[in-house]
C-alpha cells in the first residue's frame, strides 16, 4: 500500500474467500494459524465498510480512516498495472 496505489486488481471478496480457504485447510490439517482469525476479521470489516468489489488493498484504509492519515507514499502511479509494471496482468 505504501506504493501509493490501491489498484492491485484483487477484490476484497476474493481476499476474504482465500482467507477462508486457508483457514479451513489449516483446520483440516491441524495447523495452528494464530493470526488468521484476526486477519480474516479485519478483511471482513473492510469488506463491510468499502464493499466486496473494491480492491483488497482497501483494507489499509481502515487504519488510515481511523487515524485520519494517508499512509501512502507520494510519487507512485495510481495503478500497479501501468505500462511499465512488472505486475501487469497477462
Amino acid at each position: 500500500m505504501l506504493n501509493g496505489s490501491y489498484d492491485f486488481q484483487f477484490s476484497l471478496d476474493l481476499a476474504c474467500k482465500d482467507l477462508g480457504l486457508a483457514q479451513q485447510l489449516a483446520l483440516d490439517s491441524a495447523v495452528p494459524l494464530e493470526m488468521a482469525d484476526h486477519v480474516a476479521q479485519i478483511f471482513q470489516r473492510a469488506r463491510m465498510q468499502y464493499g466486496g468489489d473494491t480492491w483488497s488493498t482497501q483494507v489499509v484504509k481502515l487504519l488510515e480512516d481511523s487515524m485520519g492519515l494517508d499512509l501512502r507514499a507520494e510519487g507512485f502511479p495510481a495503478s500497479m498495472f501501468g505500462e511499465s509494471s512488472a505486475l501487469k496482468p497477462a
